[in-house]
C-alpha cells in the first residue's frame, strides 16, 4: 500500500511527479494537492497533461485547483490544449480550466471556438466566456442568436446573460435585426437580465412591442414586466390598448399584478 508525506513536510518535486500517475487514488489527489499548496511551478506541465489524464473526478478537481494555483506557470499549456490538435474532451476540460482563470487575458484565445465544429467545445467555449465575464466577448456571443434548439437557446441566453448590464447595449441592438427569431431571443435574455442591469432598455422592448410577430411583441413585453422603472410601466400601460389580442390580455396581467414585496421595501425606503 502506497504511503504519503504530511503536506506540511515539503515533498520532493521529482517524488510528485511519479505520485500524479500512482495507481491509487488517494496518492494522485495527495501529489496534486502538494503540489498546488508548495507552489510547485516547475511541475506546471506535468500537472497540466495528469489533470487531461485523470479519470477520478474527485482527483480532476484537485488538480483543477492546483493548475489554477499556478496560472502564470499553466496558462501556456492550458491554452494550448484547447486547439483542435487535442481530444474533443481534453479541450472541453481545458476551456473549464480557462473558466476557473477568469482571466480577461484569455478571451482572444477562447473566441475562435465559439463556433467550433465541435459542439461540445463550442458550448463550452461560450459557457467559459460567461464566466470571465469580459465585455468584449459580448458582441461575438450577441452574433450567435437565432435558430437553435431548446437546449442550446436556453445555454446561450445564460451566457449572454452572465454579463449583465455590459451586455444590454448590443442586445438592444439585436432587438432591431431583421430575423424575428434574433430579435425573440434577443428580448428574452434581457427579459433573463432583468431589474436593475436593463432598465436602459426600457424604450427599445417597448418600441418591440409593437412588433409585427407575436411571439416577439410578447417576449419584449415580458422582459418590460421584469424591470421596476418608470418607463417599463409606461410601455406596459401603453400594451393594454394593443390590437394584438394576446399582448393586450399580458399586458393587462403586468399591469394589475400586486407589486413584488422587494419593489414595495425600496419605495418605502426611498
Amino acid at each position: 500500500m502506497s504511503t504519503s508525506q504530511p503536506l506540511n513536510s515539503a515533498i520532493p518535486a521529482d517524488e510528485l511527479s511519479e505520485k500524479l500517475t500512482d495507481p491509487d487514488r488517494s496518492v494522485r489527489n495527495t501529489a496534486a494537492l502538494a503540489i498546488g499548496s508548495q507552489f510547485e511551478t516547475e511541475l506546471a506541465d506535468v500537472l497540466v497533461e495528469a489533470l487531461w489524464a485523470e479519470l477520478d473526478f474527485f482527483v480532476r478537481e484537485t488538480m483543477t485547483w492546483s493548475v489554477t494555483r499556478l496560472e502564470e506557470a499553466t496558462r501556456p499549456a492550458v491554452l494550448a490544449a484547447v486547439g483542435p490538435d487535442r481530444s474533443p474532451e481534453v479541450r472541453v476540460q481545458a476551456l473549464h480550466v480557462i473558466s476557473k482563470f477568469a482571466n480577461p487575458e484569455t478571451v482572444d484565445a477562447v473566441l475562435p471556438y465559439v463556433v467550433d465544429p465541435d459542439e461540445a467545445v463550442a458550448r463550452k467555449a461560450r459557457w467559459a466566456l460567461g464566466r470571465i465575464q469580459e465585455p468584449r466577448a459580448v458582441p461575438h456571443l450577441v452574433a450567435l442568436l437565432g435558430e437553435h434548439d431548446l437546449e442550446e437557446r436556453n445555454a446561450l441566453t445564460s451566457d449572454v446573460a452572465a454579463f449583465g448590464a455590459s451586455a444590454v447595449s448590443a442586445l438592444v441592438e439585436a432587438l432591431g435585426s431583421d430575423d424575428d427569431v434574433v430579435r425573440r431571443h434577443a428580448a428574452d435574455i434581457l427579459c433573463y437580465i432583468g431589474h436593475p442591469d436593463a432598465e436602459s432598455a426600457a424604450e427599445a422592448l417597448g418600441a418591440a412591442v409593437q412588433d409585427s410577430e407575436t411571439q416577439v411583441a410578447l417576449a419584449a413585453l415580458m422582459a418590460l414586466g421584469e424591470l421596476r422603472g418608470e418607463v417599463a410601466r409606461q410601455k406596459i400601460e401603453a400594451a393594454r390598448e394593443a390590437t394584438d389580442p394576446q399582448v393586450r390580455g399580458v399586458a393587462e396581467r403586468l399591469a394589475t399584478r400586486k407589486p413584488r414585496r422587494a419593489a414595495l421595501r425600496t419605495r418605502k425606503t426611498d
